[in-house]
């Protein structure tokens, strides 16, 4: 059995993610296609806008055979540790190809770029170094899908796996804002959820993923937002100095940063809009808080290297062959919170991200101890 790999966050499902599974399982031949995906939070810090069972059903009733929950301790990190997680994840199961958008689908330019940025000759000034060892890697870097594909690489080569790689054109802005012809980016189709332009989000999703969405919305189950804001801030003003320097990826006096806008901040992104800078970006700061919500510290992440085991969200009915398949994969394959061991650091970390989760958007709080693998 031949399985394709790709790594997302379906915030939400719409019809470019769709597009990418059907290309990841035609050029690579596939039999199979497994997606590992962000759970409750993502990888810019915020949480999603549907739970990990809804995103998963969408995805698997339009491509996915088998969906993978990429943890909140990898989900919630810069892209290179995003990427090793996922990674890892899909090579411990056994599949045999990696498949990802990027701005710029040319394999040997996205590897020209690993090997600059791998070069033992490319000095600490990153950018400008890149720019003179390598300008068309470079310019690749310059495109969010394209720099994470890169990640992707990386992580393949650090892991020494043998996999091989599909990068498929990618049809829009990762950051557009607004809902347009072709395919519209997961952000212009939040932002038209957010503003009540229901029309203009359901036209760019699935017809099914529509239906879901709108289901979750008519039950009032949709995260917003500003769910989480009051506690948030009520957390980050009683944190001490101590707790501030426990967070992860600490560096250059960030911390005092956000620290300081905390005690004046209203809301969530009020706080981080004030806070932000060219040396602190945006992204930065928001996965740093969201560490602080999930009580997650460097001590934690150091312990936590690589995900310890697969834990299935869901998957396509008639698809136990590739179930079985993947339970003979180097890393094991758990369906419930019982088997990922109470005392686990990730598990414990996750059990508050879907606790908190589920505050926010107005469900039971035992969503992680209850789950229920999603067949669809």
């Amino acid at each position: 059995m031949r399985i394709v790999g790709v790594i997302a966050e379906y915030n939400p499902f719409h019809s470019g993610h769709a597009h990418q599974l059907r290309q990841a399982r035609e050029a690579a031949h596939a039999d199979a296609v497994v997606t590992v995906m962000s759970g409750c939070f993502v990888q810019r810090g915020d949480a999603a806008i549907v739970s990990p069972a809804i995103r998963a059903k969408m995805a698997l009733q339009n491509g996915a055979d088998a969906v993978i929950l990429l943890p909140a301790l990898w989900s919630v990190r810069d892209a290179e540790h995003f990427a090793l997680g996922g990674v890892h994840l899909l090579t411990g199961l056994g599949c045999d190809a990696l498949s990802f958008g990027a701005e710029t689908a040319d394999l040997p330019l996205l590897q020209a770029a690993v090997d600059a940025l791998e070069s033992p000759d490319l000095p600490a000034a990153l950018s400008a170094a890149m720019a003179e060892v390598a300008p068309a890697a470079a310019r690749v870097l310059q495109s969010p899908n394209n720099t994470l594909g890169v990640c992707y690489l990386r992580a393949l080569r650090r892991l020494g796996a043998s996999t091989d790689v599909y990068p498929i054109a990618r049809a829009s802005d990762y950051h557009a804002s607004a809902i347009g012809d072709g395919f519209s980016s997961a952000t212009a189709i939040r932002s038209a959820i957010l503003r009540g332009d229901w029309s203009s989000a359901y036209s760019a999703m699935p017809g099914s993923a529509a239906d879901l969405l709108e289901n979750q919305a008519l039950e009032n189950h949709l995260h917003r937002p500003e769910s989480l804001d009051t506690l948030l801030l009520a957390r980050l003003r009683l944190m001490d100095e101590a707790d501030y320097a426990a967070l992860p990826d600490i560096s250059e006096g960030i911390e005092r940063r956000l620290r300081r806008f905390a005690n004046t901040a209203r809301t969530r992104d009020s706080l981080l809009q004030s806070a932000k800078t060219r040396r602190y970006p945006y992204a930065r700061l928001s996965r740093l808080a969201t560490h602080a919500l999930l009580g997650v510290t460097q001590a934690v992440v150091d312990s936590n290297p690589l995900p310890p085991a697969a834990f299935l969200l869901g998957f396509r009915r008639g698809c136990e062959p590739l179930l079985s398949h993947l339970a003979q994969g180097a890393i094991p394959l758990v369906s419930s919170a019982a088997q990922c061991g109470k005392d686990a650091a990730w598990a414990q970390v996750e059990r508050r991200a879907w606790g908190l989760w589920a505050l926010g958007a107005g469900v039971d709080g035992d969503m992680w101890q209850r789950y229920g693998v999603v067949r669809a």
